[in-house]
């Protein structure tokens, strides 16, 4: 026995409590439900079941909504904040390692030379100097007028800085 789409609005209550065990929100009951009598109004032939047939389209639309749902971006509950601060400070520590590049690239080649090897490889004084030919006394000299002119300069910018800003 054949069964009209209008029986469906009969065990309409039967399909939204189905529905809302489908589906996290509430809102989105009614949104299945409707979608789901829109379907069925759409059918071309008359359903022979049409409570199971409700069902599965429900359980179809609920599914499709879940899957949207998911790959749609999240909304944004908050503004995003930026810390000020960390941005001053990565600036600030950005413009120091310039600043000391500048230093260092302006040294004697030699004294820049120990002093990289020293201070950013991590060479021995006494590689250094079997490398370079030079005495230990020598690479401790380097090294020691390599920190004194990178702190003299950097104190000069510092300075500067606080006169100016």
């Amino acid at each position: 026995m054949r069964h009209s789409f209008l029986q469906t609005f009969f065990f309409s209550e039967s399909l939204r409590t189905y529905i809302r065990s489908l589906v996290q929100r509430d809102c989105d009951v009614d949104d299945v439900l409707q979608d789901t009598y829109l379907k069925m109004a759409g059918a071309e032939n008359s359903i022979d079941h049409p409570q199971r047939y409700a069902k599965r389209v429900a359980r179809n639309i609920a599914f499709d909504m879940h899957r949207k749902q998911c790959n749609m971006p999240q909304e944004m509950t908050h503004e995003p904040t930026c810390d000020k601060t960390d941005l001053d400070r990565l600036m600030a520590q950005t413009q120091r390692i310039e600043h000391y590049q500048r230093i260092v690239s302006n040294m004697p080649k030699v004294r820049k030379d120990v002093f990289i090897r020293y201070r950013i490889e991590g060479q021995t004084k006494s590689q250094i100097g079997k490398a370079l030919g030079l005495s230990q006394e020598s690479v401790n000299k380097h090294i020691t007028r390599a920190l004194s002119s990178l702190k003299c300069e950097m104190e000069k910018l510092m300075s500067a800085n606080n006169e100016h800003g």
